[in-house]
Parts: structure tokens; sequence; C-alpha cells
């Protein structure tokens, strides 16, 4: 006889799933990404210290991004810098949420008298939670996990709900669609994807489909603009768009070009390869959906499975129940949009928790019966693991404080210009609040912009009577800085210091800049 897990059995599976995931997190080494460095901890110190407005795009594009979870990771770092393993067990609950629910949902996929069916899903969670997508960023700030976590608590609630409170499930999945969505603009897929597993799948007639639709959308743009909308009214008063600097060809911001900013690196290059791009990074290392080479074989299987499964329910020899359905066209719709997007490997971090509970369904059939689900689960993860080719993120030097900056003290009212597209915004929030930091040559910003913006850069810059340095990282972007020095007419004095920092290697060199050039100027 199967027991339905009970309250107490969740939450002992919770702690194990976070006993589990804090020791990794424990024995990882502090976070040193490139995000990290470039924006995620700038954003929190600018936040909480009124630097919007005054710095000028020091964190690139990126310093336009809501900081409402960079705020939070510079508060705890402000508390547990010097406990860096304490703060990367901290930083990695969102990651124990996400699996949590996502067994849970693996569960939810298998009837009361599945054999085993709290150790299937077990394993169907350890094969999603293991992905070369989501595992690497563990305890570190690409956040991920926290709008996957509310993603994946939206589609248990609309699963539970379909056979409860419909109106009730409906609005409070939207909640938390809408809110995954505003904390993390690219999770809006999946308040998509979940609209067309609704539309296709809820068991009810199409016109109450159709308004459980209208009733989750607008539960989803509710805490949207309740969580966002600060944010982006704030920008939309400073800039004229509440996006800014993204979809410009739509709000027209005279702050910036009147053009759509994407990163289109990763999307497919053809039909073919956008059919059957999860076989491209299955096989063999790749860097097609991801910036470091990255081998994974689970959007493989998982689309596999569904393939296979759908075959035999159109020819109606299978059924599926309203939750497997719901699911497989969540699963599909999802990564369709995600494909057609972004195609970065990262965003698709709700879909590869649920990658093994997507093959629940086809295996269940085929295995259940011959007692065969529980090793053939357990046999796929003992494949998957191994063969998996993880993207390396950077860990900084496994010793506290978990950030640790030597900046030098400048005078009152210096001017420090990023020269190039490097990740350096972070040392802005070890220097005085009264030093300014504007980005002069990046991936939003050019010498000779004419929007808006880059105009005032270039006033700034131009019209600063007081002390001029500049910050450079000529390993990561040899020859850029010099670019941006010539158009400015400036030059670097003789006293440059390299920045000691824990999270880069010493790689940042800071000069005084002085106006004119002439020989002499120090390399």
């Amino acid at each position: 006889m199967n027991i339905p897990l009970s309250r107490r059995g969740s939450s002992g599976v919770f702690v194990l799933i976070f006993a589990v995931i804090a020791l990794l997190a424990w024995h990882a080494g502090p976070d040193a990404n490139y995000d990290l460095r470039n924006y995620h901890l700038y954003n929190g110190f600018a936040a909480l210290n009124g630097k919007l407005g005054l710095d000028l795009a020091p964190a690139q594009m990126q310093t336009f991004h809501a900081p409402r979870l960079d705020i939070a990771y510079f508060w705890l770092l402000g508390r547990l810098n010097t406990n860096p393993r304490l703060l990367a067990c901290v930083l990695a609950l969102p990651h124990a949420i996400a699996t949590f629910v996502a067994f849970l949902i693996a569960r939810e996929l298998l009837p009361a008298e599945t054999p085993a069916r709290t150790i299937t899903a077990s394993f169907a969670v350890l094969l999603g939670a293991t992905g070369a997508g989501s595992l690497p960023t563990l305890a570190t700030t690409m956040s991920e996990m926290v709008p996957a976590s509310l993603v994946l608590g939206g589609l248990l609630v609309l699963m539970r709900g379909a056979a409860r409170d419909k109106h009730f499930s409906l609005f409070v999945g939207g909640l938390l669609l809408g809110a995954g969505a505003a904390v993390k603009l690219t999770a809006a897929i999946y308040c998509l994807g979940a609209g067309i597993a609704l539309l296709l799948c809820w068991p009810a007639r199409l016109r109450y489909r159709v308004s459980g639709l209208a009733l989750m959308s607008f539960s989803a743009s509710l805490s949207a603009a309740l969580i966002a909308g600060p944010w982006w009214l704030r920008l939309y008063s400073e800039y004229g768009n509440p996006l800014f600097p993204y979809f410009n060809e739509v709000f027209r911001s005279p702050f910036y070009d009147p053009v759509n900013l994407a990163d289109r690196r990763f999307l497919p290059g053809s039909v073919t390869q956008a059919l059957l791009y999860p076989l491209y990074w299955a096989i063999r290392p790749q860097t097609l959906v991801i910036e470091l080479p990255t081998r994974d074989p689970r959007f493989l299987l998982s689309w596999a499975a569904i393939v296979a499964t759908a075959v035999p329910v159109l020819l109606r020899r299978w059924r599926l129940d309203s939750k497997e359905l719901f699911l497989a066209v969540f699963f599909a719709g999802s990564f369709l949009l995600w494909e057609a997007q972004f195609s970065i490997l990262r965003y698709l971090a709700p879909l590869e928790l649920l990658s093994g509970a997507a093959m629940l369904p086809l295996l269940r059939r085929l295995l259940v019966r011959h007692n065969l689900l529980v090793p053939s689960m357990a046999a796929l993860c003992l494949i998957a693991i191994p063969w998996t080719v993880y993207p390396d993120w950077g860990r900084a030097r496994p010793f506290p404080p978990a950030v640790n900056v030597e900046f030098p003290q400048l005078p009152a009212g210096s001017l420090v210009v990023l020269l190039d597209p490097s990740p350096m915004a972070y040392v802005a929030a070890f220097a005085p609040v009264s030093v300014r930091f504007v980005g002069a040559n990046n991936n939003l910003i050019h010498p000779g912009a004419t929007a808006g913006l880059g105009r005032e850069i270039e006033a700034v810059i131009r019209g600063h009577a007081k002390p001029l340095w500049g910050l450079e990282d000529s390993r990561d972007a040899p020859g850029v800085a010099d670019t941006t020095l010539a158009y400015y007419g400036l030059r670097r004095g003789k006293e440059c210091v390299q920045i000691r920092s824990n999270i880069d290697q010493d790689a940042i060199r800071l000069c005084p800049l002085l106006r004119g050039s002439r020989s002499g100027d120090v390399p």
C-alpha cells in the first residue's frame, strides 16, 4: 500500500534536500562569476546608496536591471562576508526550495498506487537537479533558482488545483508565475507556457479554460506589477522606458537608440538545428547554448520521452491524465518559447529540474508492471551524471572573506571611468560613495554614442575638473581601453596600481588619467 507523503514526511524530504545542497555549497568555494563582478554586487550597493543617476552605466546594460535580489545579496554579504561557507549555505536555500518543489511535481505525476512512488520521484528530481544549467550556479548570485522556485510553485498549484478549487488555484498559480517573471523577466516565458497548457489541457470546457486563462493572466500581472512596478516606474520617470534600455524600439527613450537589445548568440542557426537542438549539446561539449563548453543529455532524453508518449496518445492507445498532459504541454511550449527567444541554457532552470519528471509518464507505462521503474530512473542518473560536462563559472580562492577588495583611497569628487567592457563595476562598492563611476565603452555605450545617455557620459568625462581615473582589464579586453583613451584625448599617468581582489585574480588596473596625449603613456 502506498501511503501519501505526510506533512512531516514532506518536511523530512526538504531537510534532506537542503542538507545535501548546503553540503555541496559548503565545499564549492565563494562565488566569483562574471555577473557578480559585472552587476550583481554593484547593483545591490548602488540601490542602497543612491547611486542610480549619479553613476552612469558602470555595469553596462545590466546597470538598469531590477536590483531586488542584488539588494538581498549585498545585505547578506555585509553580515556574512567573513564566513563565506555560511554565506554559501544561505545562498543555496532557493536551490533547495526549487529542487523540493520539483520533487513534489514529480511525485504528483505518479498515481498513489505506484510502487516506491517517493523513491521514483527522488531519482527523477536527482536527474534534473544535477543538470549542467543549474548545478554549477549553486550558491552563486546567478539568480535562476529564485524565479524557478516561484514558477515551479505556480505549476504545482495549477496541477493540484485542477481537481479541487479551480478558481483559487488559477489565482494563486498566476500570482506565483507572475512573481517569477517580476523577479527575472526571462521567466516570463513560463507564464506563456502555463497559459498554453491551461488553454489546451485544463480539465474543463473551452469557455471555462478561456475565463481561467483570463483569471490567471490577471493575477500574474497583478503580482508582477506589485513586485516590479516600482522599479519600472522609476525607469520610466528617469528614462522614458520602464524596461530601459530594452525594447527601446517600442518605448523610444531619447536616452538610447531606438533598437531592441537582445543576446542572439545562442539562437539556432537553421531549422534543422532548431528541430534537433538538444541533440547537439547532448553528444559532445558545445558552446551552442552557453558561453562555456557544456554537454548534457537531459533535454534530449526528456524530449524523446515526450515524443514517444505523444505517438500512442495521438493514436488513442494511451490516455494521459490531466496532470501528465498539463506538464507535457507546459514543458514543450516553454522550451519552444525559450528556443525562439533566448536559447541560453541557464534560463531553462525550471524545465531542467523537471527533465526527469517529464520522462515518468512514458517509463511508468512501460516499466511499472515489471518493477523496473526505480531501476530505470537510477540507471538514467548513473549514465547522465558522469556524462555531463559542467561549465565552471568561477569561484574565489577558498578563504575568508568571501569578497576581498583593496581599493585605493581616492580624493573626494574623483571620477572613475571604466575604459573597457570587462566586469569591473563591483569595485565601486569598496570605494567612497562620493566617487562617481562611469562606463565609457561597453555593451551599452561606445565612444561617440549620439543618444542621450551617451552624450551625458561624454559630457561628464570631458567636463570633469577634479581627479580623473581609469579602470581597465587588458587581459580580458586587450586594446579597448586604448581606443577609449584616444577618443577622449586622455592618457595614463605613471602611478597605476593593480586592484587586489580575490574574485578576479587581481586583473583590474587603476590609473590616474591626464588630459592630452604624448609619449611616455603607461602601456
